[in-house]
């Protein structure tokens, strides 16, 4: 049986969503902006968690804190709680709905989004959790692009 390689689709995608994530935007809409580098993460891990689980997270996390220049580990812990939540759920998701899975998003980010809100609160650091449903709507919203792509990817494996 041969295996095949994933570096190059997974860096691919990657790329594409720190692009995503880094493009300016003003005013209110850089707070109702998905974490596009957590939906990468999440649609890897629900479809081939056998290959990329918690510790591919945590590495994207450890990317996504130098990216967004906040301290070491904040985007490790959220993207690591994000991925085991995904991890854990991603034997049942793929018998689901693309609505349910969007649903399932919804409630990770939301998640996502309150782990970043506890550890700002333990530095001090002002945070605004008003703006997080309209977060995870987007991020609901955004996921059946993100699944279509990274299931075309895993489609096409032997």
């Amino acid at each position: 049986m041969r295996v095949e390689s994933l570096t190059g689709p997974v860096i691919l995608s990657l790329i594409i969503a720190t692009v995503f994530q880094l493009i300016p935007t003003s005013g209110v809409w850089i707070f109702w902006r998905p974490n596009f580098l957590l939906l990468v993460v999440i649609a890897w891990i629900l479809y081939i968690p056998d290959r990329f689980g918690i510790g591919f997270a945590a590495m994207v996390g450890l990317l996504a804190d130098t990216l967004f220049r906040t301290t070491l580990g904040h985007y490790v812990l959220v993207f690591a709680v994000c991925g085991t939540i995904a991890y854990l759920l991603s034997r049942w998701l793929m018998y689901l709905s693309m609505f349910h899975r969007a649903i399932l998003i919804f409630i990770i980010t939301i998640c996502a989004e309150l782990i970043q809100a506890m550890l700002f609160s333990i530095w001090d650091v002002p945070f605004a959790l008003n703006y997080s449903p309209t977060v995870a709507a987007f991020a609901a919203l955004s996921w059946p692009i993100v699944d279509l792509l990274i299931s075309r990817v895993q489609v096409r494996r032997p």
